[in-house]
């Protein structure tokens, strides 16, 4: 996600959440038997089985109305993804294989929606790596408290196409469904995709997938979804975050990657997040990026073929020291393609003044 500090690395397997299995605990065994694909939909707030052994059933008038404000929801993130949709066909080839997305914490949204063809992203944020609850054993307050703090959380990611670390905090810490896991479970169901497993795992220090209690660092999760595998982990990005760089030796290992970015609070701007940026420049493939990503003049340094797409007139005035003004030169003196957007993405949402960056090596 877009934290303003660090963001994760990866996680190790514990527990393997099948088809047969409803939720996962601490422990790292299986319980429950309606199927992690139906667990899901429920928090999607889509139909499925009735669920009749839940406090909140989906016949009652909670996840009724649960179901009514997730629709709500991706209404309102429609017209966006129907421009990125019309946007992904100028990214070429890039996108297959492997998408990296670093400071984008659990948005398996807009990854999908932009790099459909790819079939593993890695996703990276501040989020925690909570196990999802057995839900049979949850009251009807604890569910409704659940469902609400779901759709709390996403509402930004929806709407603005971005989550609020801090804001995300609050609307799931107070309930038991904490995490990256339970918002992206209900992000891959309303994408359509059916979630065939889900396994706690981390990085040894080569960068392999093994057991979180192996005590390995980088906790995160492995889901499986729609021929998918898609990857979180917890994992600070700074310099002094990334140790030995397993999270980076995880995604090289996996083929070049595609690089997304988007509201990353100009982390890699300043010399504390220096490690990160020179491995995108490094072992990317392509970039796809607004301007709180890599600064541009790195980009340019590079080499990378470069297009620009939209304006750029600045940042917010929350990032007002992070003015690029070789970046406004590119776009004035046709330094590089320049073509139109029609939408936003990330901090800057006004068309008017959105910019998205487009490198390829």
């Amino acid at each position: 996600m877009n934290s303003l500090r660090l963001a994760a690395c990866a996680g190790l397997a514990l527990l393997a959440l099948t088809l047969s299995s409803c939720a996962t605990n601490s422990g790292g065994s299986s319980s429950g038997g309606t199927g992690i694909n139906d667990t899901a939909r429920y928090l999607a707030g889509l139909p499925g089985g009735a669920r009749s052994e839940l406090a909140v059933s989906r016949s009652s008038a909670q996840w009724k109305g649960h179901a009514s404000r997730m629709d709500g929801l991706w209404s309102t993130h429609r017209a966006r993804r129907g421009h990125l949709r019309g946007f992904r066909s100028s990214l070429g080839g890039l996108g297959g294989g492997t998408v990296f997305y670093p400071f984008g914490g659990p948005d398996y949204l807009h990854a999908s929606a932009l790099f459909p063809g790819a079939n593993t992203y890695i996703l990276v944020g501040l989020e925690g790596v909570d196990p999802l609850p057995d839900l049979s054993t949850l009251s009807a307050s604890e569910l409704s408290r659940g469902l609400n703090g779901i759709a709390n959380s996403l509402k930004t990611v929806t709407g603005a196409s971005y989550f609020i670390t801090k804001d995300m905090r609050v609307d799931l810490n107070s309930t038991r469904f904490r995490g990256a896991l339970p918002l992206i479970m209900a992000m891959a169901a309303r994408e359509g995709q059916s979630v065939r497993s889900v396994r706690s795992v981390g990085l040894d220090s080569g960068g392999r997938v093994v057991s979180r209690s192996a005590g390995a660092s980088c906790p995160g999760w492995h889901i499986q979804a729609g021929g998918k595998n898609i990857y979180y982990f917890k994992e600070d990005l700074s310099n002094g975050g990334l140790g030995d760089r397993r999270i980076l030796k995880f995604a090289s290992a996996r083929g070049a990657p595609t690089v997304f970015v988007k509201s990353a609070s100009y982390l890699m701007h300043g010399g504390s997040f220096s490690t990160i940026r020179n491995y995108i420049l490094e072992s990317g493939k392509g970039l796809v990026q607004d301007p709180s990503g890599v600064p541009y003049r790195y980009i340019r340094d590079a080499g990378w073929d470069i297009t620009l797409y939209g304006n750029y007139t600045g940042p917010l005035p929350l990032f007002s020291g992070h003015h690029q003004s070789d970046l406004a030169s590119a776009y004035r003196n046709g330094t590089h393609p320049v073509k139109p957007i029609s939408f936003g993405l990330g901090y800057l949402r006004n068309p008017a003044n959105a910019c998205i960056i487009v490198a390829r090596r």
